[in-house]
């Protein structure tokens, strides 16, 4: 609730001395308390109507690529996490990206799957999933409504699918996909990844590998929007080696 006030607090600093709209400011301020307060049920209502937007248009691998076939096999057993259903779709493009949203489904670009062998790539799909076990999709979902709700200053914005409009679901989705998630986060994602190769049997050095394949790629080309969101992979591949050959991870910084 702390972050929500925070987005409301820079939209009256923001208005400053140029004259105020007390009476869309004040509606903009009930939307972000609301915002905060979205249940889990919203917040899945507003990720599935993401998702079909967004679906519908990307160009969606079809059931008989082999990219689909390559991810099905490597994540057959990963159906739900607490309780969720997850969906696995294959976005054909060249960009090195993943994500997963709160309904649990998760959309992976080819781009990604070409720069990554089997081990890296499940990595790297443990760590999206992880930001759905550990709720960070779900504040990151909340946090994506405030913005648009601080940004439209009053401006109707619904979890239900009835008053949402096409372009108040884009907008929300373009936040969404776009934020970052904090350090802490991220190296909390990492680890759960860590423990579903150990879990599985899977080779646990692909997890410094896959984040060293990001480094590599920098901030530019077809690796910026991965790379973009999840800073200090160097940093975070050498917590993943020390985790790999027994360690905690406690050299990770927060």
């Amino acid at each position: 609730m702390l972050r929500v006030y925070s987005v409301l607090a820079a939209c009256i600093l923001l208005c400053g001395c140029y004259g105020v709209d007390y009476g869309r400011l004040a509606g903009a301020g009930a939307n972000l308390v609301k915002a905060g307060s979205l249940s889990e049920d919203d917040v899945k209502t507003l990720s599935m109507q993401m998702r079909a937007q967004e679906d519908a248009k990307a160009n969606v691998a079809p059931e008989s690529s082999p990219y689909v076939q390559r991810l099905n096999r490597l994540m057959a057993n990963e159906k739900t996490v607490n309780g969720i259903p997850l969906t696995y779709k294959v976005y054909m493009t060249p960009q090195v990206n993943a994500n997963a949203a709160p309904d649990g489904s998760v959309r992976v670009y080819s781009g990604l799957m070409d720069k990554m062998n089997d081990d890296e790539l499940r990595f790297v799909l443990g760590h999206e999933i992880g930001h759905v076990a550990e709720g960070h999709s779900l504040n990151q979902m909340r946090m994506a409504y405030a913005t648009e709700a601080a940004r439209l200053a009053g401006g109707a914005l619904h979890p239900t699918a009835a008053a949402l409009t096409n372009s108040q679901i884009g907008a929300l989705a373009k936040t969404f996909l776009e934020s970052q998630y904090s350090q802490s986060q991220e190296s909390a994602a990492d680890k759960y990844s860590m423990d579903f190769l150990k879990r599985n049997n899977y080779n646990t050095k692909a997890a410094g590998t896959a984040l060293r394949k990001l480094a590599d790629g920098g901030s530019s080309g077809v690796y910026a929007s991965l790379f973009s969101t999840h800073p200090d992979p160097l940093k975070r591949a050498q917590v993943m080696d020390e985790m790999a050959a027994g360690g905690n991870g406690t050299n990770d910084s927060k």
